[in-house]
């Protein structure tokens, strides 16, 4: 029984997951110990609900490749937290498959979690592209860290997401969380979440700017160009972005001269080609002092770390990345105090990049 039950878990991860090679031998000693170290920490929930979602055909394949040594993370739900899941969820098969991959991480997360603003990432097993659509066919990452509370929190969640339980079996770490977690979406159907009770990481008056200005955009589906808005184009468009975004306050405090940059649309255009990068999704791990990369209007972004946080620098304007990794569906936003008034637009620049 308990074998049959470890298996659905891990077969439903298979449906998303790169098939390996069929002539692999399950290692039963390894999944009964497995399914002993999921009942010892009372997650009764997280496998019995996956028991309807077995028979896939790559499950075996994975399950052979987990129990011959390769090292994962898995976050486990509460039974309290499937509780609470929605059975939109629950009662959808192909979405429950994506919600469970979206919990498994192939990789070794031994090491003690990072403390906030500092943010570590894992790319998980969820890659279906009716849920993800970043660049390269790229995997949809999690994000946490520790907060002053001085537990771990899952970020980008609705519901605060805490590690209430760790454990492990062989090359398997098993963290306890206390909510089911929600796969990335759009930027229009995002929510920003504070991290460490930061209160001024609203994008709103820069998504209001998104909406009021237009540019023109090539539909790789229907091969024709026509003239959609910034939001559109972020939310549908993009497929792997990295946009830094200025909160509220930095926005507001400039709202004379975005007046007068919207009715020119050349101005307007290349000011928010320069808060994004199109095509690298960047998560913060990797804006460092050493690396240099080019926003979509063709200038030079560049990073750099000291005791006061993470800095971000675009011609003569600094910013502090105020909250890093808010993760979507399609890329990534980096929130920032400032604007980066840069009307530079180096098409050339941006096409080599």
């Amino acid at each position: 029984m308990r074998t049959a039950l470890l298996s659905s878990l891990l077969a439903l991860v298979l449906a998303t997951a790169p098939a390996v090679a069929q002539n692999t031998t399950l290692n039963a000693t390894f999944i009964s110990g497995l399914v002993s170290a999921l009942q010892a920490v009372n997650l009764t929930q997280t496998i019995n609900i996956t028991t309807s979602l077995n028979g896939t055909v790559n499950g075996t394949s994975l399950l052979a490749n987990i129990s011959n040594g390769l090292p994962h993370l898995i976050f486990a739900p509460t039974d309290d937290a499937w509780a609470n899941v929605s059975t939109n969820i629950t009662g959808n098969q192909t979405l429950l498959e994506d919600v469970f991959a979206y919990h498994i991480l192939p990789g070794n997360f031994t090491t003690p979690p990072t403390f906030f603003p500092n943010v570590t990432l894992g790319e998980t097993l969820l890659n279906d592209s009716a849920v993800v659509q970043l660049e390269g066919n790229k995997s949809q990452a999690v994000a946490w860290t520790v907060l002053a509370d001085n537990n771990t929190h899952v970020l980008n969640q609705i519901n605060d997401t805490i590690v209430v339980n760790v454990t492990s079996f062989e090359n398997i770490t098993i963290w306890v969380i206390d909510q089911v977690l929600t796969i990335p979406t759009i930027l229009a159907n995002t929510t920003v979440v504070p991290a460490n009770n930061v209160s001024n990481v609203s994008i709103s008056s820069f998504e209001t700017l998104l909406q009021n200005a237009t540019l023109s955009y090539f539909n790789l589906t229907t091969n024709t160009t026509s003239d959609v808005t910034f939001f559109d184009a972020l939310n549908v468009g993009y497929p792997g972005f990295t946009l830094f975004a200025p909160n509220s306050s930095a926005v507001d405090a400039s709202n004379a001269t975005f007046e007068q940059l919207v009715t020119n649309r050349t101005a307007i255009n290349a000011l928010l080609f320069n808060h994004f990068i199109n095509g690298t999704t960047l998560y913060s791990p990797l804006l460092t002092g050493t690396q240099n990369y080019t926003s979509q209007g063709g200038e030079n972004f560049t990073f750099s770390i000291n005791g006061t946080g993470q800095w971000v620098t675009q011609g003569n304007i600094t910013a502090l990345i105020l909250q890093s990794d808010i993760l979507l569906k399609n890329g990534v936003v980096h929130i920032i105090d400032d604007v980066f008034f840069d009307l530079n637009n180096n098409g050339t620049a941006a096409d080599e990049a």
